[in-house]
């Protein structure tokens, strides 16, 4: 007899466990870095480079959560480093640690300490952030059974901070259905646990549940629709509550109804409107600020006539308080900061004058313009960098004009008999502020009601030039801001509506207008005072959009100045003048395409990049700055462009190589800059898109260093921004017509561009890589033969395919893998017929949306080969959504589609015969059979 040895299971793998000597190391570094006197800037880049130690963030979470007989500061130092690379880095955090972290943090949530059970709930949130409400269900499970039934005062205070600030970050996504969770979804689950602790008799507590619930407001799930009435109630019974946090949570609360469900409010709405005015005058700023918010949204909300004919009534005594409310206060801290700059001219900007900046989302392809219960604790945003500065200067001041100015919209003319009179005395007034105020308040009607002040434009105008020599900063400021909001009827005036169209009868004054007011924000540009400097730059920004191509007379003094602006500015500014410089490139079409434009701002911006070199604070967006003159100017910038593109290329292989030294030496302190490596990206494609075909020589020129950098960067681990901008640069390098200088590098473009359209990446952090991985594949099916893109039609088509079948899946998305997977099929046709069945619906539910023009014939002329090569591919439930597609045309500029179209549907008619083509167009509809009906004239119309 043979006896069989049992193979023993593999035992589990040990759990984490921390190592004295890497605590102590830790707690070292985080003690130096709160010493006062220290580098902060180095000890910072030094725990960033820590970051990169695989199990760093296990032992921030150890001392965080275990760090018994350490200094709690140094413990919530170490949950908001914690913080901060989670939020950016747990996608890449080993599973292991993953999984030690959330065992670590959840029971943390009931420390003694409040501080730390706050640092401990926002770490917390990030991770929520990172997985979504479907990637860690047992969070909201455990949140809702400490809620239910609370160990202690600590657990409960833990648990609301927790979901308070999850529900920030999750923002209308917690009615997510997750399997198996009880109550359906994160929403459902918490709701009917916060409702009851509104009416608890702790204030904080009541505070925070009504905090949570207003956050869930967008996102409250179908299932527990009568559960809103409950919430309602409770707005209502603590509308008058003692407690100022309450009160501004109940305003908020009442906004969130408007947008979500006004139908809530109607049968109370004269009450509510009594309450938000008296709550505007409270005297409680946070509590007015917050109440000031309803009437923008009563305006935007969906609500029926009789219910707006209500604050109709009520606008004799709510446009008075909003221009009250409208003036500036007198410790305002802008007021006094430009007062500090009048006093100190030309006073060198110090660091803790310049604010974060954001980066801008650069998608490709279709879509594009398309992504706390009171007191927390804790200094939670010590290292946070996004602190809003917009945000963060929001005011009664500013929401008072906000509301004014969506109120104009919606009443229009009838307010200016409330609003003329009090301007008018606010003009002739001695105090400054109230000058201001009625300047602020033209511009904030400025759009609403132009019907009416349409005879008082030219007068107003008149007077607001002179206002941007006043005397005061801020009235100089606000002028140049109104000035801009007077730029389209200014527009109108001045300049035909087409091209071709004879000029309006106004041309000639309008032409006044334009030389006064651009004259005037170019003088105000060379202000002395940064404030304004500033708005004047906002205000350039505002008229060059407006005014387009038009601008060409006055092109010449208006680039010279912003060169001049560029070349003296300090740097808290020179964001400012960037945007002005980027804005002008990029509306003033053909008229800036030019070699004079080109010399006159490339050199003073290159000058920059050279006198900063590459590890200035501001490259990027400098170097953003660049990008937009180098597409706007296109050819002119010709006898830069070879510069440019070997300094860009140069910056980012430097870049990624530090990335490879960082990855090899983690405790190195490597100046690995992410931010640097897209903006070199950003610019390469700026000069591939904006030369054209005249790129390629210099494409050929540097192709091996090019590829090099493309595939590391379509394939960088860690940096959604690198990935996105390299695929934007892929596809317009192939766009360009030098693709086949990158045709090596196919195999892994190809293969990252697929992998990022996995389930797994197709989330909101990584949905810009989606979409220009989609664009980018789709211009290299144009770029290259048939024979070229044919092997990697199986695996890019079934990403496309996968994601028109995801639900919610984000628009812009839908449409870049619509028109992707249609360039595939006009070249691959051969390859997807088969299986044109299975895709039909989904993508023509997409097609359906894509806006007319050149990327949506594309993909129609992929649709199109398809179904001649399989024309029962689309027979069944797939017919229905293929025509409501064909209906989506309002123009087909290519007559061969349009034939091909005709010809589609005729012969479906004749294979389907009568009867079934007659129970077609019952369930597609009048509407849409009268616009199939009519197809064959679609473009007679032009």
């Amino acid at each position: 007899r043979t006896d069989r040895a049992r193979m023993a299971a593999p035992p589990p793998p040990p759990q984490w466990q921390p190592q004295q000597e890497g605590v102590q190391q830790i707690l070292q570094l985080l003690t130096e870095y709160r010493m006062p006197g220290v580098d902060q800037q180095q000890m910072y880049q030094r725990l960033q480079q820590c970051a990169k130690i695989p199990d760093f963030n296990n032992y921030l979470a150890f001392i965080l959560t275990q760090g018994e007989g350490t200094q709690d500061e140094i413990r919530q130092t170490a949950g908001l480093l914690l913080k901060n690379n989670l939020k950016t880095g747990w996608q890449s955090t080993e599973p292991a640690h993953q999984a030690y972290i959330q065992r670590a943090l959840l029971p943390a949530l009931g420390h003694p300490n409040r501080f730390l059970r706050h640092t401990v709930g926002t770490a917390l949130s990030m991770i929520t952030r990172a997985v979504g409400p479907r990637g860690w269900p047992g969070l909201y499970t455990t949140l809702a059974q400490i809620l239910e039934q609370p160990p202690d005062a600590h657990h409960v205070d833990g648990a609301l901070d927790c979901v308070y600030k999850a529900c920030e970050e999750l923002n209308g996504r917690l009615d997510e259905q997750v399997q198996g969770m009880p109550e359906g979804s994160a929403a459902g689950l918490l709701i009917s646990r916060l409702l009851p602790l509104m009416a608890n008799p702790d204030v904080g507590i009541r505070r925070t549940a009504l905090g949570s619930v207003n956050l869930m407001v967008p996102s409250w799930p179908n299932t527990h629709a009568a559960a809103m009435d409950t919430y309602l109630q409770g707005l209502f019974q603590l509308a008058n509550d003692g407690d100022n946090g309450v009160r501004k949570h109940v305003c908020s609360g009442i906004v969130s109804l408007l947008y979500r469900a006004p139908e809530k409010l109607v049968p109370n709405i004269r009450d509510v409107i009594t309450y938000m005015i008296e709550m505007t005058n409270f005297g409680d700023e946070d509590v007015a600020l917050e109440s000031c918010e309803f009437w923008a949204a009563f305006c935007e909300a969906d609500l029926d006539r009789d219910t707006v004919e209500v604050l109709r009534e009520f606008t004799p005594k709510l446009i008075p308080m909003l221009l009250t409310n409208m003036a500036y206060a007198e410790d305002d801290e802008e007021v006094l900061n430009a007062e500090d700059d009048e006093a100190n001219a030309g006073r060198a900007d110090r660091d803790q004058d310049i604010k974060p900046s954001f980066r801008g989302q650069k998608d490709k392809g279709s879509g594009l313009g398309e992504g706390a219960g009171g007191e927390q604790g804790g200094d939670d945003d010590e290292y946070d960098d996004d602190d809003d500065e917009e945000a963060a200067q929001w005011n009664l001041r500013k929401s008072s004009a906000n509301g004014l100015d969506v109120m104009s919209n919606l009443f229009g003319d009838e307010l200016l008999p409330m609003i003329l009179p009090v301007v008018e005395q606010r003009l002739r007034d001695a105090n400054w502020r109230l000058r201001e105020s009625a300047i602020l308040a033209l511009g904030a009607v400025a759009e609403g009601c132009s019907g009416g002040l349409a005879q008082y434009v030219p007068q107003l105008i008149e007077f607001l030039v002179p206002s941007l020599d006043d005397a005061r900063p801020m009235v100089r400021s606000i002028a140049c801001w109104t000035l801009s909001r007077f730029s389209r009827w200014v527009v109108q005036m001045t300049f035909a509506p087409h091209p071709g169209d004879p000029a309006p009868p106004t041309a000639e004054q309008g032409k006044g207008f334009v030389n006064n007011i651009l004259g005037g924000l170019l003088r105000r540009g060379g202000d002395h005072n940064k404030h304004v400097q500033a708005a004047a730059c906002g205000a350039l920004a505002t008229f060059t959009q407006e005014i387009g191509e038009d601008v060409a007379p006055w092109l010449g003094p208006t680039v010279q100045a912003l060169a001049q602006a560029i070349a003296t500015y300090q740097r808290k500014n020179m964001r400012s003048v960037y945007d002005a410089v980027a804005t002008l490139c990029e509306s003033a079409g053909e008229c800036v395409r030019t070699a004079d434009v080109a010399r006159a701002l490339l050199p003073p911006l290159l000058q920059k990049w050279e006198a900063g070199g590459d590890a200035q604070p501001d490259l990027y967006n400098l170097l953003e700055c660049v990008t937009s003159v180098v597409m706007g100017v296109g050819l002119g910038a010709q006898e830069y462009a070879a510069a440019v593109f070997a300094r860009a290329l140069q910056l980012a292989r430097h870049q990624l190589a530090l990335r490879e030294q960082a990855e090899a030496n983690p405790d190195s302190d490597v100046p690995y800059e992410p931010d640097h490596v897209v903006a070199a990206l950003d610019l390469l494609s700026g000069v591939a898109d904006g030369m054209g075909a005249a790129c390629e020589a210099l494409i050929a020129a540097n192709a091996p260093a090019l590829r090099e950098v493309m595939i590391a960067s379509v394939s960088d681990p860690y940096s959604p921004g690198i990935r996105r901008s390299a695929f934007a640069l892929v596809g317009d390098v192939a766009k360009s017509g030098a693709g086949s200088h990158v045709a090596p590098s196919l195999p892994q473009i190809f293969e990252c561009a697929a992998a990022n359209l996995q389930p797994k990446m197709v989330q909101a952090y990584n949905m810009s890589v989606c979409n220009n991985a989609c664009w980018s594949a789709g211009e290299i099916a144009l770029a290259f033969p048939p024979e070229t893109v044919a092997p990697y039609v199986p695996v890019l088509c079934g990403a496309f395919v996968q994601v028109l079948n995801m639900t919610m899946i984000n628009r812009s998305l839908g449409e870049n893998a619509a028109i992707a997977l249609g360039r595939f099929a006009a070249r691959c046709p051969e390859q997807l017929a088969s299986g044109f069945g299975e895709l039909c619906g989904p993508w023509c539910g997409a097609l359906r949306r894509l806006r007319d023009g050149q990327e949506k014939e594309q993909a129609f002329a992929g649709l199109v080969r398809l179904v001649q090569l399989n024309p029962q591919g689309a027979v069944g439930d797939q017919m229905v959504s293929m025509m409501n597609a064909i209906a989506s045309w309002q123009f087909v500029r290519d007559q061969t589609l349009h034939a091909n179209l005709l010809q589609l549907m005729q012969g479906y008619e004749q294979m389907l015969g009568a009867e079934q083509w007659a129970q077609l167009a019952n369930a597609l509809g009048p509407a849409v059979q009268r616009k199939l009906g009519n197809f064959a004239n679609i473009n007679q119309k032009r």
